[in-house]
């Protein structure tokens, strides 16, 4: 019986190799590995021992119940390409009906346009107790470190309006700026901050890398917006 054993294995691995140096090696038994097993086995079965009916119906039964996983595997990805594609599509249709709206997104990046006040929005994931909202240039350098009052440092959504001007009190040329929010609970621990940016959607666009939203000089992912009105 080893005598056996070890010549099926050594037939199986002969007649797989050819397969394995064409394909991706792969872990899992797909159909034709098992019924090539299988065929092997009833091959070199000893005649005067065959493999009983019982024990061929669950072999089957194992074979069945893996073609139909493989079935559904198949069924749920292409179920998946399938709503991927369509909430793509119903996004493009709706994308334009959102102009003129109020969004809220969640953006490291605000736009100053030289004159107005901005309002500078921040979500806390819980409590603070100090927090700092730094604005910088584009080159990353620190322009303007805003103190959060204590009255803002609750945990949920915030606006804390910046005039503008840099902490020399000079005020910055229009343009884009990135903000940093920093926050910190009473153990000293890191509080989780998320930038937000409130503004009117002005423009839809369609690129590469999925449908951006224009707010002014601002350019997000539609997958951003966090709120509308």
């Amino acid at each position: 019986m080893p005598g056996t054993v070890r010549s099926v294995t050594e037939q199986l691995f002969d007649e797989l190799a050819p397969q394995q140096q064409a394909k991706t090696p792969t872990k899992q038994l797909g159909k034709e590995d098992f019924l090539k097993l299988l065929t092997l086995q009833l091959r070199s079965q000893n005649p005067l021992d065959p493999t009983s009916n019982q024990e061929m119906a669950a072999q089957l039964a194992q074979f069945s119940a893996l073609e139909q996983m493989q079935n559904i595997n198949a069924t749920l990805e292409q179920l998946l390409q399938s709503n991927t594609s369509l909430a793509l599509q119903m996004a493009q249709y709706t994308a334009p009906s959102l102009i003129g709206k109020t969004a809220q997104v969640s953006s490291s990046q605000v736009t100053f346009d030289g004159n107005s006040t901005v309002a500078v929005g921040y979500q806390l994931a819980s409590a603070a107790t100090e927090g700092t909202i730094e604005i910088r240039s584009s080159s990353g350098a620190l322009l303007r470190s805003i103190r959060i009052p204590a009255s803002e440092l609750n945990a949920g959504t915030h606006h804390v309006e910046w005039d503008g001007r840099d902490d020399r009190g000079q005020r910055v040329p229009a343009g884009t700026y990135s903000i940093t929010i920093r926050a910190q609970a009473s153990d000293g621990t890191t509080v989780t901050a998320t930038p937000l940016v409130r503004g009117t959607i002005t423009g839809i666009r369609y690129s590469s890398s999925g449908l951006m939203v224009l707010l002014g000089a601002l350019e997000v992912p539609i997958s951003s917006i966090i709120e509308l009105s």
